[in-house]
């Protein structure tokens, strides 16, 4: 949708305003209520062709009941009006953010209804006008009605957009070139969708994260009840925004993250042991293990994306990167493969965390190390099978796999990078098949990193676009899992940081 839109048109029941037909229509039933709003007798009443008294009189003779309960179920329901407080909050908030945005009232309603509607606490002088159906003598879908509210407002069609809670009328506005946006969800209610559609979502993104600075935690999918403080998501923030203020860390020494100290003294005046492998081997936990055994090794993939992601300034806090790069070579299966855990206890080996280890291995020059051969192999392998199609033990979309594939595919040798090509066909075949939020910012960032066409995930994209919460943030998703019991894994944090890397990569491209 254009970004220059001028004039907003909203209609008022179900959009500006929220009722109940189920429990708001008295001694009328909800299905003989839809009977006498499908009638031309109501859309008389709505035109203002035909006074409230001798519609509820035909009404009456139609459901076989008094005019007078008609006319009180209807006085009841517009009673039951309230004001959509989310909503009104937007127009206010876009009012402030662009001074010259109009904003306009246009609803099928009759003469005497718009008069109790009138009282009710809506913000009616911030509208350049209201047009009422009844005393406009037109009602929705008439094309004519559209066209006067257009010519009133003085704007071009594809300047106006129609905020409606009706298909037909969304149609009718649209067939004229204005723009509609369907209120048919929570999003669209409370407003979320207007500001998708007219403030700056990348703006949003960002004012999101700094608002929650500090407090981007994982969620465990089903689980309210359980805070997840990891060091993982947390680096994958930092080297996806490059923004230390707005995460938290311990390293494997117990120090917390804060601004980089000369050469390799602790904040405590004592110098880091940089041949010490403990002080390289980071724990994929912040705190206290969750949902796993009490004590939990650290692990090569969180190992990996700390020595990727810390910029070259925070390399003194931690062991020199060859003895980390060594320990990794040494951790071996009998196959040769690199693996996850280092501990004899964990004897696992998972592609996506290979992934990860080799991107370590050819950011330092190291490519050439042999031990790393037959993990290249698998990789490769793993690719060119679809092997992770149904995630694994640790991943829970194939997203992921292919996401941590982009990153090396960009950053390895031009040897593997051939061997790695498959990439491209195997995002390709990801494009528009139904995922989560999470998981869907990992296939397009991925599909940027190795060059696919945006024209090829311009869908994808525009779907991720509309997941926007209010809030500026985007859900959290899931991408990886607790090993032991399948629980799946998101973070808001990290959604919302792809999100807003794709999105400003997206508009340099444009």
């Amino acid at each position: 949708m254009p970004s220059k839109i001028r004039g907003l048109v909203f209609d008022l029941g179900g959009v500006l305003l929220e009722w109940d037909r189920h429990s708001a229509t008295g001694s009328l039933s909800s299905e003989q209520f839809l009977t006498i709003m499908n009638t031309t007798t109501w859309h008389s009443l709505d035109r203002g062709t035909l006074d409230l008294k001798a519609a509820c009189k035909y009404f009456g003779e139609l459901l076989g009941a008094h005019p007078n309960t008609i006319e009180t179920a209807l006085e009841q329901a517009q009673l039951s009006l309230s004001v959509n407080v989310s909503l009104v909050r937007t127009i206010y908030d876009l009012r402030e953010s662009n001074p010259d945005l109009k904003f306009y009232v246009m609803s099928n309603i009759s003469r005497e209804h718009f008069e109790m509607v009138q009282k009710l606490d809506i913000p009616w002088s911030m509208f350049a006008s209201v047009f009422a159906s009844g005393v406009e003598g037109m009602r929705k879908p008439d094309l004519c009605f559209f066209q006067h509210v257009i010519n009133q407002a003085g704007l071009l069609p594809n300047e106006l957009l129609m905020i409606d809670d009706t298909a037909e009328n969304i149609c009718a506005a649209r067939s004229l070139g204005m723009h509609g946006l369907l209120v048919d969800n929570k999003l669209a209610k409370s407003g979320g969708a207007l500001r998708n559609l007219l403030q700056d979502p990348s703006l949003r993104a960002e004012q999101f994260m700094k608002a929650n600075a500090g407090n981007h935690h994982c969620i465990v999918e089903g689980r309210c009840d359980i805070v997840l403080k990891d060091n993982f998501a947390q680096l994958l923030i930092w080297d996806v925004t490059g923004e230390a203020d707005l995460i938290y860390l311990k390293y494997p020494s117990g120090d917390l993250l804060q601004a980089p100290v000369h050469a390799s003294m602790k904040p405590n005046g004592t110098v880091l042991n940089r041949l010490d492998i403990k002080n390289g081997l980071w724990n994929y936990f912040y705190e206290t293990p969750v949902l796993t055994t009490a004590e939990f090794p650290p692990d090569a993939d969180t190992t990996s994306i700390a020595y990727l992601s810390l910029p070259e300034e925070y390399l003194d806090r931690v062991s020199d990167v060859k003895v980390v790069l060594n320990a990794m070579a040494e951790n071996l299966e009998p196959d040769g493969i690199m693996r996850t855990y280092f501990s004899k206890d964990r004897p696992r080996t998972t592609p996506e965390v290979c992934c990860n280890i080799l991107r370590l291995f050819h950011r330092f020059g190291y490519d050439s190390d042999p031990r790393i051969n037959k993990t290249e192999e698998w990789v490769v392998k793993c690719l060119n099978n679809k092997a992770c199609l149904n995630g694994n033990r640790h991943y829970s979309t194939p997203e992921t796999f292919l996401y941590f594939v982009a990153r090396l595919y960009v950053g390895c040798s031009e040897r593997l990078r051939k061997e790695l090509g498959a990439i491209h066909s195997e995002l390709m075949e990801r494009i528009d098949v139904p995922t989560n939020p999470l998981a869907l910012a990992l296939r397009i960032s991925a599909c940027q990193l190795v060059g696919i066409n945006h024209q090829r995930y311009k869908k994808d994209l525009e779907l991720l676009m509309s997941l926007q919460d209010e809030d500026g943030g985007w859900p959290a998703g899931h991408f990886c899992c607790i090993g032991r019991t399948g629980a799946r894994i998101g973070n808001r944090g990290l959604t919302t940081a792809l999100a807003m890397k794709i999105i400003r990569d997206d508009q340099l491209k444009a």
